[in-house]
């Protein structure tokens, strides 16, 4: 059944908050007062779209809330329930073809028509999310070693570049190009003894990504990761999983990266970091 109300008051007297699960669609500059809105109302578990802040302050804002109103978000970096990213995963954590040294991210994707979408200050809230959150959980915590824009003449919208390095040496550099004519998510892991090449799915007409590990032959495999995201998401708020579908923590140091990445692009004028 389907329930409407034009005011959050209203709304509370038609859902019970407590077994509520709100999907927060505002822009990231504007959620922290949202949610703070919300959890005034009893609300308690959401589901927000990337990044999980805007900036610096209203991350602190969330995790004020986070703490004194036992505020549970989810972010939905849909990547991270990724089929491919699973089986990443595990080919870094088995160790089968040595030590990580690299990761890098090729993200073309023609974006013209959000040109002047109040949702994106810059292109590093558009793409660089998703991968970034990856790198982050493969390869754990990280600091940034530089930034900019992809096409100085295109603007912050244009696309932008990242480097950063882990804490355990790997280092991830991430491309993003949104004046694309063409569209490629493409991530590659350099291994000891390996380089694994993987591709996921460009747009909601197709669900399949695709792997190859070495000189082996290439996997195609069904990838719903949106789908999949969701399903993981409710059985976490209904407490049939134990965590969510990626930590509060990464998400967090996705925006603290990307900060930073912003400061650098715009303090100075860095070279285009191409990817390959």
């Amino acid at each position: 059944m389907d329930v409407v109300a034009d005011s959050l008051d209203r709304l509370t007297a038609l859902v019970p908050p407590d077994d509520t699960v709100v999907h927060v669609c505002t822009p990231p500059a504007t959620r922290a007062d949202v949610l703070a809105c919300l959890a005034v109302h009893g609300f308690r578990r959401f589901v927000v779209e990337k990044p999980l802040a805007g900036d610096l302050a209203a991350l602190a804002a969330i995790e004020r809330l986070r703490a004194g109103h036992g505020v549970d978000v989810v972010v939905a970096t849909h990547w991270l329930a990724s089929a491919l990213t699973r089986r990443l995963a595990r080919l870094v954590r088995s160790g089968e073809h040595g030590p990580l040294a690299s990761i890098t991210v090729c993200q073309d994707k023609p974006r013209f028509a959000r040109a002047g979408d109040p949702a994106h200050a810059d292109a590093f809230d558009v793409e660089i999310p998703h991968a970034l959150a990856v790198a982050l959980t493969i390869a754990g915590p990280a600091e940034l070693l530089g930034a900019g824009w992809t096409d100085p003449h295109a603007g912050p919208l244009g696309g932008a570049w990242l480097s950063v390095r882990h804490r355990g040496g790997t280092r991830t550099t991430i491309h993003s190009d949104l004046t694309s004519p063409v569209r490629r998510r493409e991530i590659t892991l350099r291994l000891r003894d390996t380089t694994v090449v993987g591709h996921y799915p460009v747009s909601a007409d197709d669900h399949h990504a695709q792997l190859r590990v070495g000189a082996g032959p290439r996997e195609v495999f069904e990838d719903e990761a949106l789908g999949a995201f969701l399903l993981a998401a409710y059985r976490y708020f209904t407490g049939a999983a134990v965590t969510p579908p990626g930590e509060f923590a990464v998400h967090a140091a996705v925006v603290r990266l990307l900060a930073a990445a912003r400061d650098a692009a715009r303090s100075s004028e860095n070279v285009p970091a191409h990817a390959g």
